[in-house]
C-alpha cells in the first residue's frame, strides 16, 4: 500500500464523480440530501481527497491506482492545513445554513458509534473515505484496502470504525468483516450505518 502525496485534479474529480453518481438502494437518498445537487457532491469530495492527501491520510493500492482509502487514528491531531482544506470544502459546497442544517440531522438522529467511543476514552481507527474506480471494481481491491485498516486496528489493538450512508455498502462492509453496530435515521429516505472490526484482543462499546 503506497501513501499518496499528490494527484492530479483530473484524478481526484474521477473519484468525487464516482460518489456523487453511486446508484443507492431502492428508497435511500444517503447524505446526498444535505446536496444542492450532483456537483456538489462531487466537489465536497474532491475537496476531502485534497484534505485527506494533506494530512498524509491518504493511500493507495498501488502505481494504477486501483483504489483508494483514507483513514486517520483517534489519538493524532489533524494537520492544520488539513482542516482548513476542509472548512473552505464545507463553505464552498454547502455554506454556512448547509452546515448548520447538517449538524441538526445528524444530531437528531442519535450519538454515532464514533462518539461513544469518544465518551468512554477509547483509542479507534476511523476510515473516512474507501474508493474503487469503476474499471477497477469486482477484483478484490475494497477487500485489500479494509485489510490494510485492519492491519493498523491489530497494530495498535484498537478497533477499526466507519459509517457509511446506504444499505448496500453497510452489506459489503459486512461481507468484508465488519459489523453493524448502530443505525441512525437521518430522514424517511436516509440513514447512517455505523460499523465496527474488532481485533480480538480488544473489547468495545456495543
Amino acid at each position: 500500500m503506497y501513501r499518496v502525496t499528490n494527484l492530479t485534479d483530473t484524478e481526484i474529480r474521477k473519484i468525487g464523480d464516482a460518489y456523487a453518481d453511486y446508484t443507492y438502494s431502492e428508497g435511500e437518498v444517503g447524505m446526498t440530501l444535505v446536496y444542492k445537487d450532483r456537483q456538489a457532491v462531487s466537489d465536497y469530495i474532491c475537496g476531502f481527497v485534497r484534505a485527506m492527501i494533506k494530512n498524509g491520510s491518504l493511500y493507495t493500492t498501488g502505481p494504477e491506482h486501483e483504489g483508494y482509502i483514507a483513514y486517520y487514528p483517534s489519538w493524532k491531531m489533524m494537520r492544520p492545513a488539513a482542516v482548513t482544506e476542509l472548512l473552505r470544502t464545507f463553505g464552498s459546497t454547502m455554506g454556512i445554513k448547509g452546515v448548520r442544517d447538517l449538524i441538526s440531522k445528524l444530531s437528531a438522529a442519535g450519538e454515532s458509534f464514533e462518539d461513544s467511543l469518544k465518551k468512554a476514552k477509547k483509542k479507534y481507527i476511523f476510515v473516512a473515505l474507501v474508493a474503487v474506480p469503476e474499471e477497477h471494481q469486482g477484483k478484490g481491491h475494497m477487500r485489500k484496502l479494509l485489510e490494510f485498516a485492519f492491519e493498523k486496528g491489530h497494530e495498535n489493538n484498537c478497533p477499526v470504525i466507519l459509517d457509511t450512508d446506504d444499505s448496500l455498502k453497510k452489506t459489503k462492509y459486512e461481507h468484508l468483516g465488519m459489523k453493524t453496530v448502530r443505525t441512525r435515521k437521518i430522514a424517511d429516505d436516509s440513514f447512517m450505518y455505523d460499523l465496527v472490526w474488532e481485533p480480538d484482543e480488544s473489547k468495545v462499546m456495543s
